[in-house]
């Protein structure tokens, strides 16, 4: 029952992803240590976590919320959006799914991946 919990909340971040790509869309998922984004994104991550944390996390400390937590509260998925360029990010919490799209001036792949094999 575990599993098929975690298959619905992958397929809802699709889902919502593709929500707000369009319908049209074509969206790529993307492992997000090949991606890298802008301080302006980063900023916008922070806040958007921040406002998360207050609304679906009592106790939390958003106030605290340093940009590298920020940043990794939105990588459970991370998806390409072909038409636009830009990308999807997505967080879970709860029983909830939160995604931000990242305009496509605003993050780029890392040209340095290592050693592919």
């Amino acid at each position: 029952m575990n599993n098929f919990i975690k298959s619905n909340t992958a397929e809802e971040r699709v889902q919502i992803a593709q929500v707000m790509a369009g319908d049209e869309s074509v969206l790529h998922e993307l492992d997000f240590q090949d991606v890298a984004i802008s301080t302006i994104a980063v900023s916008t991550l922070r806040k958007a976590a921040s406002a998360v944390m207050e609304r679906f996390l009592p106790g939390s400390r958003p106030d605290k919320l340093t940009d590298s937590q920020a940043v990794a509260f939105f990588i459970d998925r991370v998806f390409w959006d072909q038409d636009s360029k830009g990308l999807i990010l997505c967080a879970d919490v709860a029983t909830r799914s939160f995604c931000i799209p990242i305009p496509s001036d605003h993050w780029h792949m890392k040209t340095d991946l290592g050693t592919i094999q």
